[in-house]
């Protein structure tokens, strides 16, 4: 018999974690070194699907080979797409048989199956529960991604490199610390790399420019960029072909994206296409210390976070100008286009167009001709199907409104 893993998302607790699953399953998002996605599948080594959102689903399609071929026999390990794998909850995983459900304080975690329902829900109830004894942990909300992202770090970092031997490192860098990894065609030459706390892993074809400054716990993704004199600090992850520069620290900035520029980022989560000015800077800390508040679109309002520091979350394809100044818990949606001088509100909607006194919405066929030239000027494509960006753009139209509307009373 053969394994599949899917992972679940089709229900209210996804919208919490908006504007960053707005275009991909949960599934999909990034945190420690790889995506979720990617850390099941080698894990079990079997393929990975998603039951998500129905505007994603064609996107993401579910193939289950034993409905065209009977002769197939497979499972189905069903995942609640936003739980973080650790060694004990793989052990119950793969402990787990035929018919039960892995539950947690009342919630459950993971059920096997030998076929896929239509109402995965409905037929939790039917199965024979099995009590977890692992510490569950789980993606909630925004913050959770570069709350939880040391962990998962360290998680991904044995994951990846088990049994592996590093690619050389030149003894033109600064060593402290050996746990330090190189993936083949990775250029790496006059850095200082410090894995004395934790590790640090560079990925296949990564640039890392002479001066620059690497703290573990940091990961480099497969063809990402750091610029010369860039310093990064503890809790950091560089998605595949981003560019990185200045100060960045406890953040995770997701694929082919761009900070190529001075400037602090920080407690933050970057989506994937987005580009920050130069000189752009973030706040993470209130001048009061008293816990972040940051727009949930769930609630249609703000949300008490319990942390202290958090810096702004930006979801796929947004841009800020040049010497944009954004203030503690900003949330910033998906490509919305933001330059400024004055402080970046605390909400910027989906497709907000925000330049100068110019409260606008995005017109979509402008979206569309920025990504086609885009395309031409990087060769990187978006991720997901341009249905997926219609779908956003119109089922965030009226809280665009509402909230330009609101701006431009001011």
């Amino acid at each position: 018999m053969s394994l599949t893993i899917l992972l679940f998302d089709k229900a209210p607790w996804r919208n919490h974690l908006l504007p960053l699953s707005a275009s991909r399953p949960v599934g999909n998002l990034r945190i420690g070194i790889c995506t979720l996605d990617e850390k099941w599948q080698r894990i079990f080594q079997a393929p990975v699907f998603f039951a998500t959102a129905d505007y994603l689903q064609p996107s993401f399609p579910i193939d289950d080979h034993s409905s065209t071929d009977p002769s197939l026999k497979n499972l189905f390990l069903i995942i609640q797409a936003n739980v973080l794998p650790d060694i004990s909850l793989l052990e119950e995983l793969e402990n787990l048989r035929v018919g039960e459900v892995l539950v947690s304080s009342e919630r459950w975690i993971a059920c096997k199956l030998d076929f896929i329902p239509e109402d995965i829900p409905g037929i939790i109830s039917s199965l024979l529960p099995v009590k977890s004894n692992s510490e569950i942990q789980f993606i909630h909300h925004p913050e959770d991604i570069f709350l939880q992202n040391k962990q998962q770090l360290e998680f991904d970092f044995e994951l990846l490199t088990k049994g592996r031997v590093s690619a050389a490192i030149s003894s033109n860098n600064m060593l402290f610390g050996d746990r330090i990894f190189i993936e083949p065609g990775a250029q790496v030459e006059g850095v200082s790399l410090n894995s004395l706390d934790g590790p640090i892993y560079i990925g296949k074809n990564a640039q890392l420019e002479e001066g620059s400054f690497l703290r573990g716990y940091v990961a480099i993704g497969d063809s990402a960029r750091v610029k010369m004199m860039a310093r990064l600090y503890p809790n950091v992850s560089i998605g595949p072909g981003s560019t990185i520069a200045g100060e960045v620290n406890n953040t995770v900035v997701w694929g082919n994206s761009a900070k190529g520029h001075d400037g602090y980022l920080g407690c933050s989560v970057i989506g994937e296409g987005c580009n920050i000015g130069a000189g752009t800077s973030n706040s993470n800390l209130k001048n009061n210390w008293q816990d972040v508040r940051l727009y949930d679109y769930e609630y249609l309002s703000y949300r008490q976070t319990d942390v202290l520091k958090c810096g702004m979350i930006m979801g796929d394809l947004a841009m800020l100008g040049i010497n944009s100044s954004v203030n503690t818990g900003t949330v910033i949606g998906v490509a919305a286009q933001v330059a400024m001088s004055n402080i970046i509100p605390k909400f910027v909607p989906d497709f907000s167009w925000q330049v100068g006194d110019d409260y606008s919405s995005y017109r979509f066929d402008k979206f569309l001709d920025m990504l086609e030239r885009r395309k031409l000027a990087t060769g990187t494509e978006i991720s997901g199907n341009i249905a997926i960006f219609e779908h956003i753009y119109n089922n965030t139209a009226g809280l665009r409104t509402e909230v330009i509307n609101n701006q431009t009373k001011k």
